[in-house]
């Protein structure tokens, strides 16, 4: 349906939405394209679709975030910061709070295809939303505007995050840990891989030179490398001088 062409029963739920985020739009067009996901556009007309929009309010949600985290936090080091707005603008935070806000009930999307979708995918579909939805209210009614919803939503977020960094990203707290203390970056290594090709684990040291800060082991490389960097910083190998292997 084109984005001119609204029925009443479309306008209730956009005056729902408005209310709930506290934002009414001169243009509704601009809000109905931030909700609309391309499965129900045709190829001619995907500027109908959320996908520009997503785009500028991943850009300015990421301005918004960084500028807060600066001023906030000025004791903080660069990588301490760069860590944790990678986490706040992630699309696991964004998820949920397009999910707290009840986004999913007003996202426009072909029926046949959101059936296909598992809960990975409607959460990034979700966190999709929140980002054009951040461009809409920019476009629509400014930078002033965009900055507000912001405030609102997305920065109430950072303490909690901040607080939790370290066991939702193990391997990024790690990192600013043993920079701050050695100047180095620690390194990670597969120790020793097991199992058949369907059941495969790996086994995965992290280092600091050749210092053995931890172990952890895990169905993918990548899994057992945040569980070694859970056990180095809980400190389960402090006195370890083991040599890298290989």
């Amino acid at each position: 349906m084109p984005m001119n062409q609204q029925t009443q029963s479309e306008q209730a739920p956009l005056d729902m939405l408005e209310e709930r985020i506290g934002t009414s739009f001169s243009d509704r067009r601009v809000l109905v394209r931030a909700l609309t996901h391309h499965s129900i556009c045709p190829q001619t007309a995907q500027r109908d679709a959320y996908d520009t929009l997503e785009f500028l309010g991943d850009a300015l949600i990421s301005a918004y975030v960084v500028e807060y985290l600066f001023q906030t936090y000025p004791d903080a080091t660069e990588g301490e910061l760069t860590t944790l707005k990678s986490e706040v603008v992630s699309r696991r935070v964004f998820a949920q709070i397009g999910l707290d806000l009840g986004l999913m009930e007003f996202i426009r999307a072909d029926p046949a295809s959101l059936r296909t979708f598992n809960d990975r995918s409607r959460e990034s579909l979700c966190a999709d939303v929140l980002e054009a939805l951040v461009g809409a209210i920019h476009l629509d009614a400014g930078r002033t505007a965009g900055e507000e919803f912001v405030s609102r939503f997305i920065l109430p977020v950072i303490p909690e995050v901040r607080a939790t960094l370290s066991e939702r990203n193990p391997k990024g707290a790690l990192q600013q840990q043993v920079l701050r203390q050695t100047g180095q970056l620690p390194h990670y290594e597969v120790l020793e891989e097991r199992g058949e090709s369907n059941d495969r684990s790996y086994l995965v040291g992290v280092y600091a030179g050749d210092r053995l800060l931890g172990r952890g082991e895990g169905s993918s490389i990548k899994a057992a490398g945040r569980e070694a960097a859970r056990a180095a910083l809980a400190g389960e190998y402090p006195d370890s001088s083991e040599p890298v292997t290989g």
